[in-house]
């Protein structure tokens, strides 16, 4: 399903914050202060914008006609993202504002302009086949935001101080057997997941180790490009993908949705640098 209007785009948007607004869910982290500059994206016409290929973002300016002057420069990773942008690969850039927030600490010169409106749900992505698997992954969203689990990761992991954020000891995996639940992820998306001292963390990797114990069954992470996620899941190649992903009905449509388990909102950027 193609959006072919900034107004049907929002409409969604609204939509999807509306319905995980409902939910027991939602980040604690502070709302970025923005500088003076441009305001919304209609003032970013004639200008450079970096985002992630195949993104909402990336469909947002491509898939309309409102934004014919903007040229998109597509990054194939986060850290790709913030490079092309500390570079003066592009004017601006467009992600996930708590994201960008918690990578500040290594990328002082990044400033947020403005605040998207509205925002998206983010989900855990399955084959369409794996409706049980799906199923069970909802069974312990239910469990983790009753007992106040989930809030207490996000407050853990939506910081500036990745440096100090671990994920705790968790015994009970070295006890699980079985195959495997394959995990497709980003290799380099902090705080959600990224790869650091040879080994897997962030928020998104300790959501399904903690699955993974209520499921009892040991998981397997292996890190992709965003643009690969979709296509391994269709294919058969992953059983599941947290890659802080958002709820579109275009990929609805591709792949099954787990519950909602956070809001994501999106941010404009620049570097002080350009």
């Amino acid at each position: 399903m193609k959006h072919k209007s900034l107004t049907s785009w929002f409409t969604y948007a609204a939509l999807f914050a509306a319905t995980f607004l409902a939910s027991a869910c939602s980040p604690r982290c502070a709302t970025p202060e923005t500088n003076p500059g441009p305001a919304s994206l209609e003032d970013l016409e004639g200008k450079k914008v970096a985002v992630m290929a195949e993104s909402t973002s990336d469909v947002l300016l491509s898939d309309t006609n409102n934004f014919t002057g903007i040229t998109i420069v597509r990054c194939s990773s986060p850290s790709e993202l913030l490079t092309v942008m500390e570079e003066g690969g592009a004017d601006y850039g467009i992600t996930d504002t708590v994201a960008l927030m918690a990578r500040r600490h290594n990328h002082k010169s990044l400033q947020v302009c403005f605040n998207l409106p509205g925002g998206f749900d983010v989900a855990v992505a399955f084959n369409h086949k794996n409706i049980e698997l799906c199923q069970e992954f909802n069974d312990f969203l239910v469990q983790i935001k009753s007992d106040g689990t989930l809030d207490e990761m996000f407050a853990r992991w939506c910081s500036e101080s990745l440096d100090t954020v671990h994920i705790p000891q968790l015994p009970e995996l070295e006890s699980l057997q079985g195959h495997p639940i394959e995990v497709a992820t980003l290799a380099d998306n902090e705080p959600f997941s990224f790869y650091r001292n040879n080994r897997w963390t962030g928020f998104e990797v300790e959501l399904i180790m903690r699955f993974s114990i209520f499921a009892g069954r040991p998981v397997h992470f292996s890190g992709y490009s965003f643009s690969e996620i979709i296509p391994l899941l269709r294919q058969g190649q992953a059983d599941m993908a947290a890659a802080n992903m958002f709820i579109t009905p275009d990929r609805a449509d591709q792949v099954l949705f787990s519950h909602p388990y956070y809001l994501c909102k999106t941010c404009c950027f620049t570097s002080m640098r350009n």
